[in-house]
């Protein structure tokens, strides 16, 4: 297995992690209370705050440019995979009826969540030795 594809499956599985604890406060806590699209919006800048922080650490092995762009492009994949798998197994959506919520409100924030979660490898540096900028 390569260094890109072990670096997108951890970023995938570390992200999904967070998601998973995540979405049950945002649909049985907030979304009851201030409606979904308010519950995303508050949840959204919280997932991709940890996929800032994540990516350096979990793509440290790849060298910044296209390597980590691929890399991230391929947990895109991954993630897509597991979202579809979940929201099939615990709502019974087909492929399409999960494909069409993307054209609410709510699926159009999630998509470009989607978009900023494989470009964030990409676009964040690496941490710098010390953990202080030099």
């Amino acid at each position: 297995m390569s260094d890109e594809t072990r670096a997108a499956l951890a970023y995938t599985a570390l992200a999904f992690a967070l998601g998973v604890l995540l979405g049950p406060l945002r649909e049985f806590v907030l979304a009851p209370r201030i409606g979904r699209l308010s519950a995303l919006m508050m949840e959204l800048p919280v997932m991709l705050a940890f996929c800032w922080w994540l990516a350096p650490r979990v793509m440290r092995r790849l060298p910044p440019g296209l390597a980590r762009l691929r890399a991230g492009l391929a947990a895109l994949g991954f993630l897509l995979l597991l979202e579809f798998t979940l929201g099939q197994a615990l709502r019974g959506f087909t492929l399409n009826e999960w494909a069409a919520q993307f054209g609410t409100r709510e699926g159009a924030l999630t998509l470009i969540g989607y978009i900023a979660f494989a470009l964030i490898p990409w676009l964040r540096p690496a941490p710098h030795a010390g953990g202080r900028p030099s």
